[in-house]
Formats: C-alpha cells, structure tokens, sequence
C-alpha cells in the first residue's frame, strides 16, 4: 500500500502516515487508482524529451560539482563526486516514487503501476532506476529502443519496476 498524498509505502495496518502523516481511516482507498491519468501509454518522444529536461536540470547541479572535485585534493574530489552521484540517484528515485520527474511535468506524462496503482511508490522507484542503469549502460541503450518496439512502449526498465509511463489527461 501507498501514502496517496506522499507516495511513502505503507503496511496494511498502518492508521497514518510515518512519512507525511495523513490519517488513512479518512481515505477510503489508500492506493490512488488513476484519476486525471489515462491508461494511454507514451511514446518515446515524450519520454526522451522529459529525459532531456531532467539531464539539464542535473547537469546544473552536477557541472559545478564535479568543476570543484577537479580542483579539490584526491579525498575532497572523491566525497564531491560521490555527493554528486547521491543527488542524480536521489532525483531519479525521489521523483519516480511520487510518480512524476519534473521534464515528466513538462510534458504531461506519469508512471504509474501496471495495475493502475499511483503514484509508484520509493521501491518501484528505485527498481527503474536499477532498470535504466541495466537498460541504457549494461544493455548499451538497448532497453530503451525496447520502447519503440513493445506494444505496452515498456523499456526494460519500466518492465523491472512494474510500470508506465502514461499520458495525462488535457
């Protein structure tokens, strides 16, 4: 089960939220089914733009980074770049467990569960991120041409986590 306000999971017991604090006894459904989603399925365009927005957005973060750990001492350089390295794993899945990136915002697509389930919650988050490291660095980018030929426009990554990336109603 899944916080419907934060995304935090939840046991089927539970009567608040540990992470935001919602009371769930008020929602009558703790896991949110699409509402202002659709089942509609993106294509690769609208994926690889959201990408494209969310590297850019990184890159900002990650460029001075990465200039500082150049001009740091060995140990200084290596705490800079593994800092580095939090923040882009950190985004992806922070991001992905609420359902939504924000290049995903610009383009007004969302992952959801193949069940409906949103948002995704932290571990079908962190289980795409593991997909796209498999999907685009082990399979040399192979997982993600897998969208343009699934009929469910799944990348290996979205099929790991459970997941689709869907259009969201105008």
């Amino acid at each position: 089960m899944f916080c419907p306000k934060c995304g935090a999971e939840l046991r089927e017991d539970d009567k608040f939220c540990s992470a935001c604090g919602a009371i769930m006894e008020q929602i009558n459904e703790v896991e949110v089914r699409m509402g202002e989603v659709s089942m509609e399925k993106a294509g690769a365009g609208a994926r690889f733009g959201s990408y494209l927005i969310d590297i850019l957005i990184l890159l900002v973060i990650i460029i001075p980074l990465s200039f500082a750990a150049s001009l740091a001492g060995y140990v200084e350089g290596l705490l800079l770049l593994f800092i580095g390295m939090a923040i882009g794993i950190g985004y992806y899945v922070y991001f992905f467990g609420k359902g939504q990136t924000p290049g995903m915002m610009v383009v007004k697509i969302k992952l959801c569960r193949t069940d409906g389930t949103y948002p995704i919650g932290y571990t079908h988050g962190f289980l795409r991120y593991i997909g796209m490291l498999i999907s685009g660095n082990i399979a040399f980018g192979l997982g993600f041409l897998w969208i343009l030929i699934d009929k469910n426009k799944q990348g290996w990554h979205d099929k790991i986590a459970d997941t689709y990336v869907v259009k969201i109603n105008e």
